[in-house]
């Protein structure tokens, strides 16, 4: 690789509650078997590991998920998972890993993950990934990647450019947009989808928080150099502000560019995304596990140990699970999660 001292930090502390029943919080997303046989976060591991090997790379993570975490990725040293005390979104998670890997690699170029996306193309994507570790080692700029949008999708928000060729400076940050204006941006060339990846010097980074979020890096400084010691660290985490990297900083440096990617990519992000890669059968259905379909088209069964009968029914996703069942609309699957709320409200942690 280009930059030689470039790391790799994974986030992976997120609770993927769009993929209930099938997800929980002890059991998220990232650590579930949904594409292949090797679970999303090992998964990620696997397209980095043979380039970096196991010491460049960190997983960022929660308290509760760091031991899980541990063991299904024996091949990393267990300092590497860096167990954030309580989420607070992906700011302080960075700020914290930033901190992390500094006393012993201050001058790394850090590249950020997601634990739980899909990647093509893995060659291409190396190179990418070289080419922003090089941009970013030779100019301090933040690098992050844009996906040339295959589609208005309203669900994301985009990345706007300016100029032309492999690496492209950031004009703005665009919220997930009405389809009007999503269908303006697949056409536009300058707009791309907001993948959350990102690769920085580490310096960088903290030049860029210490003027754009003082509160997201303060208090975990004070705490390195007051010697780092791991029963201090909650409360130094609970001061810091709660906030995502993308308004903390990305949305406020002048030092941003975004590299349009030559890999596919998918978030993966809720149930009917996952269709795409399951093959259908002649009346658009896809089954895993033991089910019976009549008279049934466009549906998907995530089977568990019981058989699932379908029968006259369209463009339904079911997903069985000992201690629960979902059945839902292709189309409103996204209301996954509020199913997820009220079960909190309910206070059904059975559940969760």
């Amino acid at each position: 690789m280009g930059a030689g001292s470039t790391v790799i930090v994974v986030m992976a502390g997120g609770k993927g509650t769009r993929f209930w029943p099938r997800s929980r919080e002890r059991r998220p997303k990232q650590f579930l078997p949904i594409l292949g046989e090797r679970n999303l976060l090992a998964q990620t591991v696997d397209r980095v590991l043979p380039t970096f090997g196991p010491e460049r790379i960190f997983i960022a993570t929660t308290t509760e998920l760091a031991e899980e975490t541990r063991r299904l990725l024996p091949e990393l040293p267990p300092d590497n998972v860096i167990a954030e005390p309580e989420g607070r979104n992906t700011a302080p998670c960075l700020a914290l890993a930033l901190v992390h890997i500094a006393r012993k690699r201050p001058d790394a170029v850090m590249a950020v993950l997601s634990a739980d996306h899909w990647i093509g193309d893995e060659p291409r994507f190396l190179e990418d990934l070289d080419l922003a570790a090089r941009h970013a080692a030779g100019t301090g700029d933040l690098v992050t990647f844009g996906i040339p949008p295959a589609y208005p999708e309203t669900g994301y928000g985009y990345i706007e450019t300016e100029g032309e060729g492999p690496v492209r400076r950031v004009a703005a940050f665009r919220e997930k947009p009405p389809l009007e204006t999503a269908l303006a941006y697949a056409a536009s060339g300058r707009h791309f989808w907001n993948a959350g990846m990102f690769v920085w010097r580490l310096d960088a980074f903290r030049e860029e928080l210490r003027a754009h979020a003082p509160a997201v890096l303060d208090p975990l400084e004070a705490w390195a150099s007051a010697g780092a010691l791991p029963g201090d660290l909650p409360a130094a985490y609970a001061r810091t502000e709660a906030t995502s990297i993308d308004y903390a900083l990305l949305e406020r440096s002048r030092r941003v560019a975004a590299i349009p990617a030559r890999f596919r990519w998918s978030d993966v992000g809720s149930w009917p995304a996952l269709l795409d890669f399951h093959e259908k059968d002649a009346a658009g259905n896809i089954v895993r596990g033991d089910a019976v379909l009549v008279e049934a088209r466009d549906c998907a069964v995530f089977g568990g140990a019981r058989l699932v009968a379908l029968a006259g029914v369209e463009d339904l996703i079911v997903v069985d699970e000992p201690d629960a069942l979902l059945v839902t609309r292709r189309d409103r699957a996204q209301g996954v999660k509020q199913v997820v709320d009220e079960l909190k409200r309910r206070g059904r942690k059975d559940l969760l």
